[in-house]
Protein backbone atom coordinates (compact mmCIF):
# COMPACT_ATOMS: atom_id res chain seq x y z
CA UNK A 1 0.00 0.00 0.00
CA UNK A 2 0.74 3.25 -0.54
CA UNK A 3 1.19 6.53 1.72
CA UNK A 4 -1.57 8.00 -0.63
CA UNK A 5 -3.81 4.91 -0.64
CA UNK A 6 -3.18 4.77 3.49
CA UNK A 7 -4.51 8.39 3.42
CA UNK A 8 -7.18 8.14 1.08
CA UNK A 9 -8.74 4.93 3.57
CA UNK A 10 -7.74 7.09 6.62
CA UNK A 11 -9.64 9.84 5.51
CA UNK A 12 -12.63 7.46 4.39
CA UNK A 13 -12.79 5.98 8.05
CA UNK A 14 -12.73 9.87 9.79
CA UNK A 15 -15.50 9.93 7.14
CA UNK A 16 -17.19 7.14 8.20
CA UNK A 17 -16.87 8.14 11.90
CA UNK A 18 -18.34 11.11 11.03
CA UNK A 19 -20.83 9.79 9.26
CA UNK A 20 -21.69 7.54 12.25
CA UNK A 21 -22.06 10.33 14.89
CA UNK A 22 -24.51 12.28 12.49
CA UNK A 23 -26.31 9.22 12.18
CA UNK A 24 -26.84 8.95 15.86
CA UNK A 25 -27.61 12.45 15.90
CA UNK A 26 -30.27 12.80 13.16
CA UNK A 27 -31.68 9.20 15.34
CA UNK A 28 -31.81 10.86 18.43
CA UNK A 29 -34.15 14.15 17.32
CA UNK A 30 -36.22 11.71 15.31
CA UNK A 31 -36.75 9.71 18.24
CA UNK A 32 -37.13 13.06 20.43
CA UNK A 33 -39.22 14.35 17.63
CA UNK A 34 -41.58 11.28 17.89
CA UNK A 35 -41.74 11.12 21.35
CA UNK A 36 -42.93 15.07 20.96
CA UNK A 37 -46.21 13.58 18.70
CA UNK A 38 -46.95 10.64 20.94
CA UNK A 39 -47.57 13.53 23.46
CA UNK A 40 -48.95 15.91 20.88
CA UNK A 41 -51.34 12.71 19.89
CA UNK A 42 -52.18 11.87 23.91
CA UNK A 43 -52.83 15.89 24.14
CA UNK A 44 -55.35 15.56 21.27
CA UNK A 45 -57.24 12.40 22.46
CA UNK A 46 -57.49 14.14 25.98
CA UNK A 47 -59.11 16.85 23.95
CA UNK A 48 -61.35 14.75 22.19
CA UNK A 49 -62.22 13.02 25.44
CA UNK A 50 -62.76 16.51 27.18
CA UNK A 51 -65.19 17.82 24.05
CA UNK A 52 -67.06 14.71 23.96
CA UNK A 53 -68.00 15.27 28.34
CA UNK A 54 -68.51 19.13 27.06
CA UNK A 55 -70.85 17.95 24.81
CA UNK A 56 -72.96 15.72 26.98
CA UNK A 57 -72.87 18.09 29.45
CA UNK A 58 -74.31 20.99 26.98
CA UNK A 59 -76.76 18.20 26.36
CA UNK A 60 -77.44 17.29 30.02
CA UNK A 61 -77.81 21.11 30.57
CA UNK A 62 -80.14 21.77 27.65
CA UNK A 63 -82.56 19.18 29.23
CA UNK A 64 -82.96 20.49 32.06
CA UNK A 65 -83.30 24.07 31.41
CA UNK A 66 -86.57 22.63 29.29
CA UNK A 67 -87.53 20.88 31.83
CA UNK A 68 -87.20 23.57 34.35
CA UNK A 69 -89.22 25.94 31.82
CA UNK A 70 -91.59 23.38 31.84
CA UNK A 71 -92.30 23.42 35.42
CA UNK A 72 -92.21 27.37 35.71
CA UNK A 73 -94.41 27.50 33.15
CA UNK A 74 -96.80 25.43 34.38
CA UNK A 75 -96.47 27.14 37.92
CA UNK A 76 -97.18 30.47 36.23
CA UNK A 77 -100.32 29.20 34.44
CA UNK A 78 -101.33 27.89 37.80
CA UNK A 79 -100.39 31.32 39.72
CA UNK A 80 -102.52 32.84 36.78
CA UNK A 81 -105.82 30.87 37.45
CA UNK A 82 -105.42 30.91 41.25
CA UNK A 83 -105.23 34.79 40.77
CA UNK A 84 -108.51 35.17 38.61
CA UNK A 85 -110.01 32.69 40.47
CA UNK A 86 -108.97 34.99 43.79
CA UNK A 87 -110.14 38.34 41.70
CA UNK A 88 -113.67 36.70 41.21
CA UNK A 89 -113.77 36.01 44.59
CA UNK A 90 -112.69 39.52 46.15
CA UNK A 91 -115.26 41.09 43.52
CA UNK A 92 -118.11 39.22 44.84
CA UNK A 93 -117.10 39.72 48.44
CA UNK A 94 -117.28 43.18 47.06
CA UNK A 95 -120.29 43.23 45.53
CA UNK A 96 -121.69 41.25 48.59
CA UNK A 97 -120.36 43.76 50.81
CA UNK A 98 -122.01 46.62 49.04
CA UNK A 99 -125.73 45.15 48.94
CA UNK A 100 -125.54 44.99 52.61
CA UNK A 101 -124.29 47.91 53.11
CA UNK A 102 -127.32 49.00 51.45
CA UNK A 103 -129.94 47.05 53.13
CA UNK A 104 -131.76 48.84 55.79
CA UNK A 105 -130.28 48.37 59.38
CA UNK A 106 -132.19 45.51 60.79
CA UNK A 107 -134.77 45.89 63.74
CA UNK A 108 -134.14 44.83 66.97
CA UNK A 109 -136.59 42.03 68.63
CA UNK A 110 -137.97 44.20 71.27
CA UNK A 111 -139.12 46.75 68.38
CA UNK A 112 -141.01 43.77 67.00
CA UNK A 113 -142.23 42.35 70.16
CA UNK A 114 -142.81 45.09 72.66
CA UNK A 115 -143.96 42.39 74.88
CA UNK A 116 -141.27 40.06 75.20
CA UNK A 117 -140.12 37.96 72.64
CA UNK A 118 -141.75 34.57 72.82
CA UNK A 119 -142.19 34.61 76.43
CA UNK A 120 -145.71 33.55 75.83
CA UNK A 121 -144.67 30.45 73.64
CA UNK A 122 -142.57 29.39 76.67
CA UNK A 123 -144.66 29.20 79.03
CA UNK A 124 -147.27 27.54 77.17
CA UNK A 125 -144.93 24.96 76.73
CA UNK A 126 -144.40 24.65 80.23
CA UNK A 127 -147.89 24.16 81.14
CA UNK A 128 -147.71 21.54 78.42
CA UNK A 129 -145.79 19.31 79.88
Amino acid sequence: MTLAGLIFEGLVAVLLVFAVVMCWRVDRRLRALKDGQDGVRDSVIALNEATDRARASLVALERATTESGDILERRIQEARRLSDELHLMTGKADRTANTLAQRPARRRASEVFPDGVGSGIHNNLKDVR
